[in-house]
């Protein structure tokens, strides 16, 4: 087994001192340029690379991060983790992935391995349980929430403007002249996220001087695209149906635009459609669906700049970063 290769190996190639080769690989810049120009193609030729070990006993640094996400296979949720690993890896670190499928218990386990690992620093997009833990965790971890927001709790957080997407997607509808518009939604009392989408949808609704039924909001129990087409099919059966539909999620989406199709039913003939997140295959299918975009990638990429932010200055004050969506009227509107 071939020896490893140590900091002496580099030293003695690159003709500078062990200090100065350690100066160069923790990035001091106190160090000549010919001097590092040596060291470094010195590391090059002998295929040297730093223990991690080592060098989180001696800094009490891992150089890596974890994220914790809620649905890993929802392509908005793959987009923000993309944005974080852009970011962290540009600076050297490593992300350790884990996904929570909206259960508390697995995010509170997942929460205690991180602490074992001893990241450096955790994005989170919360269950909405674990409040608690998660403030005790943060007083000693640097902590930013995405996505989603514990309202009680005063954490670095990156969202996106939910009440104006959804107010966005009812002003074009009451703009093409619908009045019964019907709203899809998932109960969730613990995460405010789809509370502000509904808020939007209630605001246009005022605005427009047009009533809030409740016989027009769906509540989505459980989130399968059986269960939601079944109740979307009730709905549309009703004597005087929604003209309008819209889902508060990609995942409502998929159970409603299953009930449209098996009604026969034409977009945007007889219904129309928005929801809230785009799909890449939203705008490929016919009728193109319309769609209230997230930046989801960047809303990575500013959570894990504000995770390194607190990070590189632990007492600096909590931030919120508030991203606006985007309203893309396709084919359904």
């Amino acid at each position: 087994m071939p020896r490893k290769v140590t900091i002496q190996d580099i030293s003695r190639v690159a003709g500078a001192s062990p200090s100065t080769v350690s100066r160069v690989l923790t990035g001091n810049a106190s160090v000549s340029p010919e001097k590092r120009l040596a060291i470094e193609n010195a590391i090059k030729q002998l295929n040297y690379r730093p223990s991690h070990i080592a060098r989180s006993l001696k800094t009490s640094t891992t150089m890596s991060v974890g994220l914790l996400l809620n649905e890993i296979n929802n392509p908005f949720y793959s987009n923000v983790a993309r944005g974080v690993e852009e970011v962290a890896n540009q600076r050297g670190y490593s992300l350790i992935l884990c996904n929570t499928n909206e259960d508390p218990e697995r995010e509170l386990q997942y929460l205690h391995v991180l602490q074992d690992k001893q990241v450096d620093g955790i994005i989170l997009g919360p269950t909405g349980h674990n409040v608690e833990h998660i403030a005790q965790l943060a007083e000693r971890t640097p902590l930013v929430q995405i996505d989603r927001q514990i309202e009680s709790n005063k954490l670095s957080a990156v969202l996106v403007d939910n009440e104006e997407g959804g107010y966005q997607a009812v002003r074009a509808f009451i703009n093409k002249g619908h009045r019964r518009i019907a709203l899809f939604t998932w109960h969730k009392p613990t995460i405010p996220t789809i509370a502000h989408r509904r808020a939007g949808y209630e605001r246009a609704l005022r605005e427009a001087n047009l009533p809030i039924d409740p016989t027009l909001v769906v509540d989505i129990p459980e989130l399968t695209p059986e269960h939601t087409a079944e109740l979307t099919i009730a709905l549309l059966r009703q004597p005087d149906p929604p003209t309008a539909l819209f889902a508060l999620n990609n995942r409502i989406a998929l159970g409603v635009i299953s009930a449209i199709s098996q009604l026969g039913l034409k977009m945007p003939q007889e219904v129309s459609l928005i929801v809230f997140d785009d799909l890449d295959f939203f705008a490929v299918v016919k009728p193109a669906i319309s769609a209230v975009a997230q930046p989801s990638f960047q809303m990575g990429e500013e959570a894990m700049r504000l995770l390194f932010r607190q990070i590189e200055t632990p007492d600096c004050p909590a931030e919120i970063v508030i991203l606006p969506t985007e309203l893309i009227l396709r084919e359904t509107v």
